[in-house]
């Protein structure tokens, strides 16, 4: 995926950040076209394949759990019937469960098209390339959800801000279907695990929502964490410790550099 640096996103991403009584909160919101850059194309094929093994996987398991074509002559019991005709709801239900689920449908659609892996896949490069520190390659389809409408996304989205006391800043959604089109856009959205927020030192909520433009090749990406302040304020006096044993170490140097005759001066980088 490659990020459109925009100039009225990144407002809309400061005013996304503010603290409130109960928590700092975090948001964004990122632009990128759906043209594979870096690791990309390695990432697709791979989730490309692993989908459709997966699909093809479920499809040997539902033709397992058919139940037979012929039928089976009536028993004279009255509880063997009952037994039998048990059993054949049982397996019925279990193949109809299968195959809704697994092998065909999804939040992306039918998973034995190349479109809605491929769909899939932006949205894990997306994650990838927003937060690097962690790898989303595990996660599965079902691990999102396709919304309804952009209506209730932005419901969505502005009774959370509601909810923290802060209002929606001005413009926003204005902005983002400038660059997105909401209309023409499919929303999904994912709910991250309690590991990852465990992997999020003081987040104590977090909600994402993704909006891919098949047309125009593009997927925003808007999202909000709440973090405790307990966590930015230790941050903070980490950072100021490190601060002063820098300028501690800086002071050291200088005084060495002083007595030492070979200093160089101006070094070209190499491009």
């Amino acid at each position: 995926m490659k990020f459109v640096e925009i100039q009225d996103l990144e407002q809309i991403n400061s005013a996304l950040q503010f603290d409130t009584p109960d928590c700092k909160v975090v948001g964004g919101c990122d632009l990128y076209t759906t043209k594979a850059a870096g690791g990309d194309k390695k990432l697709y094929k791979s989730i490309d394949k692993q989908l459709h093994a997966m699909h093809q996987d479920n499809i040997l398991l539902s033709s397992s759990l058919s139940p037979p074509s012929y039928s089976p002559p009536l028993e004279r019991s009255g509880s063997m019937m009952m037994s039998r005709s048990s059993e054949n709801g049982l397996s019925s239900s279990l193949l109809a469960t299968t195959s809704s689920t697994s092998v065909g449908a999804s939040p992306f659609g039918p998973l034995d098209q190349v479109s809605s892996r491929r769909t899939f896949a932006y949205l894990i490069a997306v994650l990838n390339a927003s937060h690097p520190d962690h790898d989303f390659s595990s996660l599965r389809p079902e691990d999102f959800k396709r919304e309804r409408s952009a209506t209730q996304v932005v419901n969505a989205f502005n009774n959370t801000l509601f909810g923290v006391g802060m209002p929606v800043p001005p413009r926003l959604w204005e902005i983002v279907d400038s660059h997105i089109d909401l209309k023409d856009s499919v929303i999904y959205s994912h709910t991250p695990s309690p590991s990852f927020l465990a992997d999020e030192p003081g987040t104590i909520w977090s909600m994402m929502w993704f909006f891919f433009n098949k047309r125009r090749k593009r997927v925003c990406y808007l999202f909000l964490k709440g973090t405790r302040h307990s966590y930015h304020l230790g941050r903070k006096s980490a950072n100021r410790i490190a601060d002063d044993d820098d300028d501690e170490e800086s002071d050291d140097n200088a005084y060495q550099d002083s007595d030492d005759d070979a200093i160089v001066g101006d070094l070209e980088m190499d491009d």
